[in-house]
């Protein structure tokens, strides 16, 4: 059983630890965040410290980091974390939930996470320190770049190229062999059809309301 410590003190944190409770390869042994966060707390009730503390408190030799934290910055904090905990020595674990279907010959880039419904087709790649959400597909030949973040529900299809430090919102599809850019934001339900450019935003229209109520859409349209 690997010595975890969760890298952030947030949501994400406090998904992953209810997930890690449930998994037997793992023990939470406690969390660790930048000095400033200390003061927002912990994730059921374990010990959290400082990033200026975390080796007086949890050994290199003797646990593993997984990475805990959100997209803020688009990915940016989550590497940079990262990159700073790996510099002292940390192995950062690769998590994959006992629920995800993984399929791929390929190896799974250290830190990355993959949760439970997620399927993951042959020949795909993912890179280092990147979130697959639940229920996500990554497609045959397809391939996420490092530290990007993919939102539940989301398809990138077949051949299809995601670059490094980029946000995939709740059911979005990438169609097959097309290049998202690097720092790319995609919303949710966005269909993305052709390549994009670096550092761009591509959004989906918000639903309309109807013009009717719902009891007279019913009453003309059905349900």
């Amino acid at each position: 059983m690997k010595k975890i410590l969760l890298a952030g003190n947030a949501v994400t944190a406090e998904i992953l630890c209810s997930y890690l409770l449930q998994d037997a390869r793992y023990e939470i042994a406690g969390v660790t965040v930048d000095d400033e966060f200390v003061a927002q707390g912990s994730v059921s009730g374990y010990l959290a410290v400082g990033f200026s503390e975390v080796l007086d408190n949890f050994s290199p030799d003797t646990h593993h980091v997984i990475m805990a934290m959100g997209y803020n910055d688009l990915n940016r904090t989550r590497e940079n974390m990262f990159v700073r905990l790996k510099a002292l020595g940390y192995g950062v674990e690769t998590y994959i939930h006992p629920d995800a279907r993984v399929y791929t010959d390929k190896p799974i880039g250290e830190g990355s996470v993959v949760l439970p419904g997620a399927v993951i087709e042959p020949f795909a790649r993912i890179g280092a320190n990147t979130m697959v959400w639940s229920n996500v597909t990554l497609a045959h030949h397809s391939s996420l770049d490092d530290h990007c973040w993919v939102a539940a529900g989301s398809v990138v299809s077949g051949q299809a190229k995601v670059l490094r430090n980029t946000f995939l919102g709740v059911n979005c599809t990438v169609v097959n062999s097309i290049t998202v850019g690097e720092f790319n934001v995609v919303g949710a339900g966005a269909m993305i059809s052709r390549d994009t450019k670096p550092h761009s935003v591509h959004l989906a229209r918000s639903a309309e309301p109807f013009r009717y109520s719902s009891e007279d859409y019913v009453k003309h349209f059905g349900i």
